[in-house]
């Protein structure tokens, strides 16, 4: 794949992965869809294809920053499954940022007393 293809297909996923988080962070507390879930697990599936064929242009951690942020983190904090889903496909690694996340959304009023 050239770099401009290649460059756009992860623009795609990334897209995808979006629009999967807004999916998700519209869930009410509870139950999380199998087909959600399965759907996250699809586009981790592809996600690591497309870092198997693209070594030269995208990393590993490309592809985690895709799942950090807020909204995610707020996901993963409501829906336990899906915080062990995403920690067996990625490791620790994106479960500590996204721990970083939340803490950093979480201490306004701490900020507004002192």
């Amino acid at each position: 794949m050239d770099d401009t293809r290649t460059n756009q297909r992860f623009d795609e996923l990334a897209a995808q992965v979006h629009d999967w988080t807004e999916s998700a962070v519209a869930l009410d507390e509870g139950h999380f869809p199998n087909e959600l879930l399965g759907d996250l697990e699809d586009l981790i599936t592809e996600l690591k294809a497309f870092l198997h064929e693209n070594p030269a242009t995208h990393e590993r951690r490309d592809v985690i920053e895709l799942f950090v942020s807020p909204e995610m983190a707020e996901i993963v904090e409501r829906f336990p499954r899906v915080r062990r889903l995403l920690e067996r496909a990625w490791g620790a690694q994106l479960t500590e940022l996204l721990a970083e996340e939340s803490s950093d959304f979480g201490g306004f009023d701490e900020d507004e007393d002192e």
